[in-house]
């Protein structure tokens, strides 16, 4: 199915979630705000496609390695499912920057980061779309990607009911 693929499938319902409609937006609502006002909507974007990369990758590296095509996937559905808002070269700095980091401190310690840093329930249900779709890329659920889909849905605090409707609606 591919992870581009996948990332489609959820997009609409992405999409609705009004927070990250509000996040994409906000780039271009900050540009007439003050600068600090600006620096700081920048820095909580930054921090956002963080986590949305960040999750994207660790999906697609919980079998041990991610591919050149993996993560040309990874962009590139990133993009499409922010209808570009987040444009490629943003998303290929993320990936190089958050690939040390999940391997140097392990997914579950990435993962209570990210939970750390988006606490807004509607962007954290965006969040476990993307990882679900990641993790449904091939059209089914390897074991290591549904450990890392859990480990999220134990950093996140999510019921086992909120996990699996979530799980199904990334399905596609």
């Amino acid at each position: 199915m591919g992870i581009q693929r996948a990332l489609g499938n959820v997009k609409d319902t992405v999409q609705n979630i009004p927070a990250f409609r509000s996040l994409l937006e906000q780039g271009s609502e900050e540009a007439a705000a003050a600068e600090q006002a600006e620096q700081s909507a920048a820095a909580a974007r930054a921090m956002w496609v963080g986590a949305l990369t960040e999750t994207a990758y660790i999906i697609a590296a919980a079998d041990g390695k991610v591919s050149d095509a993996e993560s040309g996937e990874i962009v590139e559905g990133l993009v499409g499912l922010t209808d570009g808002a987040i444009p490629a070269e943003e998303v290929v700095d993320m990936l190089e920057r958050v690939q040390g980091a999940v391997e140097e401190e392990g997914q579950k310690a990435r993962f209570a980061e990210i939970a750390g840093i988006v606490s807004d329930e509607e962007l954290r249900d965006a969040l476990y779309l993307v990882a679900c779709a990641v993790a449904w890329k091939d059209g089914g659920i390897g074991e290591k990607q549904g450990l890392a889909v859990r480990a999220l849905k134990d950093a996140f605090g999510y019921s086992e009911g909120k996990h699996q409707k979530l799980l199904a609606a990334a399905r596609g």
